[in-house]
């Protein structure tokens, strides 16, 4: 006698009484989202965090069920599993709803930083419910466990994610660190001497500006910390008293930043706003030099000349003065080396000429001209 096709059963683990099935295979969306991240937390790999429950999550489930002693071959996942793996997936919390302060305030600036959904009513820095409702967003979204708190995973991720690389690590000295006390005296926060080390009280002050400027709070100079120190200590287009008094040169300007007639051919390009000379050769910007102008009466001519003649050494029959590395663009109008400039800074003026105080910088300019080049001077 021959029998037909029979069914064949797939035993299931019984289910203790008092622990309902929340989930079962089959299910999708955000709680198997959660259960997903979480068996990966605990070493359960169950595929593509997905959001639906397929053999690979309960193959992963019923690892973890055998493995903790629970019931079950996890095709089911029961309310008491659930609190067990919560448990086991779970890492200190950071901040605690209902908390306020800075720390909060700098958790609503990252999560704006991630994205602008996120966080868009004001940095008050107030955990309320709305903030745990967001943070439950960013866990969903990273495919992390769900459970709505900053916990040290989560804050781990923000934290990577809203980072920028070190503009002025805490270990720097010597002029940049002078800029960087500069620029924050500037906004009244830097009341100590301008001594290029980079200080604990530094780094705390680094930390107030973060605050006061709803950036995110490390402490630590990053790139977009530096960006916006400058922005709100230098207007572009005028002279950096802050970098110059720092000690350092000028930063070297874009092409498409430089006057039009300086964007072809041999060019020196010398700008009164912000006190540079830029050489420019064939549209590439290569060096940019401090430049100090005539006073009052003295002038230095604006317009479009050239270079006319050059003298390595050579000493004004008007003021009996050295002016080495002479490049003459208009009359006794000269780009020379100052060692006056040098001395006093902007407290003093020529007469006429474009000084500049680095030697190595203007002595490499004067060997790289040649006659003929082109000088523009404005403003």
């Amino acid at each position: 006698m021959t029998q037909g096709p029979t069914s064949t059963t797939v035993a299931t683990a019984p289910v203790p009484l008092g622990s309902p099935v929340v989930l079962r295979v089959g299910a999708t969306g955000w709680s198997v989202k959660d259960l997903q991240s979480r068996l990966l937390v605990v070493g359960r790999t169950s595929g593509t965090i997905d959001g639906v429950y397929d053999s690979g999550v309960a193959a992963a489930l019923g690892s973890f069920l055998r493995g903790s002693g629970l019931p079950g071959d996890g095709t089911t996942l029961t309310a008491q599993a659930r609190e067990v793996l919560r448990a086991r997936s779970a890492s200190a919390t950071v901040i605690t709803a209902g908390s306020t302060g800075d720390r909060v305030k700098d958790l609503q600036v990252r999560l704006r930083i991630v994205k602008a959904a996120y966080w868009t009513t004001s940095i008050d820095g107030s955990y309320g419910w709305t903030v745990g409702q967001r943070v439950l967003t960013f866990q969903r979204d990273q495919s992390l466990p769900q459970s709505g708190v900053v916990d040290q995973r989560t804050w781990n991720r923000l934290v990577g994610l809203t980072a920028t690389p070190i503009a002025i690590a805490s270990t720097a000295s010597g002029g940049t660190v002078k800029e960087l006390q500069l620029r924050l005296r500037a906004k009244g926060l830097w009341t100590s001497s301008i001594s290029g080390t980079y200080s604990w009280t530094l780094g705390q002050k680094v930390l107030a500006f973060q605050r006061v400027q709803n950036l995110p709070q490390s402490g630590v100079v990053d790139r977009r910390t530096w960006s916006r120190l400058v922005a709100v200590t230098y207007t572009p287009g005028t002279f950096d008293r802050y970098r110059y008094e720092a000690g350092l040169r000028p930063h070297l300007p874009t092409l498409a930043s430089l006057d039009y007639r300086c964007r072809t051919g041999r060019v020196m390009c010398i700008d009164k706003g912000t006190r540079t000379l830029t050489w420019v050769v064939y549209g590439k910007p290569t060096s940019v030099m401090w430049a100090r102008f005539g006073g009052p009466g003295l002038e230095t001519r604006e317009g479009t000349f050239k270079v006319l003649r050059k003298y390595e050494y050579v000493v004004s029959n008007l003021y009996f003065t050295p002016m080495p590395f002479s490049m003459f663009f208009s009359g006794g109008q000269a780009v020379h080396y100052s060692s006056n400039f040098a001395r006093i800074g902007y407290a003093g003026a020529s007469h006429g000429c474009v000084n500049i105080a680095d030697y190595a910088q203007v002595k490499a300019l004067y060997f790289a001209s040649r006659i003929g080049d082109k000088v523009v001077v404005h403003r």
